[in-house]
């Protein structure tokens, strides 16, 4: 940036007329902003908790580090030092986007970036996103801002008088014996007319699963339709599981998590996490009413699937 000074008269400016005032050293490779899904505010957490955000991989080049925090939910990831590298590297030898088949993407190159509060107020995701880029430079635009949200996880601290559901999912094991399903996603919706059908009914609320088995789904204020208020409030409670029960490890869980493939848009369903990740399944509709204002709790015994 420089400061013009005063044009002299009949003199037309040049470079040369200018003061500098300071240089860029960088630029932003990308920049998330996390908000909580149910309040659409930028995530906050108590005490001054902070919300770890890391890069895992530039391409398929593991690269773990951490991205900067701006507050308000902001994170940073520079293109500078060994990111930077990685990028040109990785470029340079058109190397495959994450899943092996490159029509699967325009872009070619992906981040893959995970968040976590410790907290367990906000269940962890991974994220896949592709960087715009510019003969392999990021642009110095806003095109490399991105708003992800995250939703309740166990100890999330719900509103007063929230509509909510609870519950545990389980899948059958062995003869007797369940296991808890981490990872996850419920949908909660508004029963149709016909047969229970997940793709056709109006959708009232999201869920993920953590690393226990446990949700959380918050419904909104549009769950009721018309002045009347109803005493219960029928709903359908949709689980969709993965393909089969993840490696997981009890002291890094978040190395299970589906990686979400987003697009290169600000923000969409699977930014929003309101798409289901690929190749996971809807199981049978379990039928509840809910009480307006309280949390329903889900009996364990509802959510067992084989």
């Amino acid at each position: 940036m420089s400061a013009i000074l005063p044009p002299v008269m009949g003199h037309p400016l040049t470079p040369q007329d200018t003061v500098p005032m300071g240089r860029v050293r960088h630029r932003l490779l990308m920049g998330v902003q996390w908000r909580d899904a149910v309040t659409q505010y930028p995530v906050t957490l108590p005490g001054g908790a902070l919300l770890r955000t890391e890069l895992e991989a530039v391409g398929q080049r593991p690269c773990p580090m951490p991205w900067v925090g701006h507050g308000e939910g902001r994170v940073a990831l520079r293109h500078e030092g060994r990111v930077a590298r990685l990028l040109a590297r990785a470029l340079e030898q058109a190397e495959p986007v994450d899943d092996g088949n490159p029509a699967n993407d325009a872009d070619g190159l992906r981040l893959h970036l995970r968040a976590q509060d410790g907290l367990r107020w906000f269940v962890p995701r991974r994220l896949s996103v592709p960087p715009v880029l510019n003969a392999g430079v990021p642009p110095a635009t806003l095109d490399n801002i991105r708003e992800a949200w995250l939703w309740p996880g166990a100890r999330y601290p719900l509103p007063s008088h929230a509509t909510a559901v609870r519950g545990t999912v389980w899948r059958t094991a062995a003869p007797g014996v369940n296991a808890r399903v981490p990872w996850g996603r419920v949908v909660i919706t508004r029963p149709g007319n016909g047969a229970p059908n997940v793709a056709t009914e109006a959708r009232l609320a999201h869920g993920h699963v953590d690393d226990r088995g446990e949700f959380v789904a918050v419904l909104g204020p549009g769950a009721v339709t018309g002045a009347a208020l109803p005493a219960q409030l029928p709903v359908h409670l949709w689980v969709y599981l993965p393909p089969a029960m993840p490696d997981f490890d009890a002291e890094h869980p978040e190395d299970s998590l589906p990686l979400e493939r987003a697009s290169a848009a600000r923000l969409d369903d699977v930014l929003r996490g309101t798409q289901v990740p690929a190749g996971y399944t809807v199981q049978a509709v379990r039928p509840l009413n809910l009480v307006l204002g309280r949390t329903h709790v889900v009996p364990d015994a509802s959510l067992v699937f084989a």
